[in-house]
C-alpha cells in the first residue's frame, strides 16, 4: 500500500514538473532546466524501465565519465573541460 502511494506521488511530481517545463518553454522568463531535471528524476523514480533506459543513453554515459573523475578527486582533464565548454 505504501509502495503504491509512493509511486503515485512520484507520478504526480513528474506530471507537475512536465507541465511547468511546458510553461517554461512557452514563456521564456520561466527557467526550463530545473523542471526538466525534476521531471527526469521523478519519472525515473516512478518507472524502473525508464530509469534503466536513461542509464543506457549515450549522453548519460558520456557525462558519467566526468562525474567519476570528480568523485575520485582526480579533477577534470583539459580535454574534458574543452569538450564541456563547447
Amino acid at each position: 500500500m505504501i509502495f503504491l502511494v509512493r509511486r503515485l506521488l512520484w507520478l504526480l511530481m513528474s506530471v507537475i514538473s512536465f507541465l511547468l517545463l511546458v510553461v517554461g518553454i512557452v514563456f521564456p522568463i520561466v527557467p526550463q532546466v530545473p523542471f526538466l531535471l525534476a521531471f527526469l528524476y521523478s519519472l525515473s523514480k516512478f518507472s524502473p524501465r525508464f530509469h534503466k533506459w536513461l542509464l543506457n543513453t549515450r549522453v548519460y554515459r558520456w557525462l558519467k565519465g566526468f562525474m567519476n573523475n570528480e568523485k575520485e578527486k582526480i579533477g577534470m582533464k583539459r580535454l574534458s573541460k574543452s569538450k564541456v565548454k563547447i
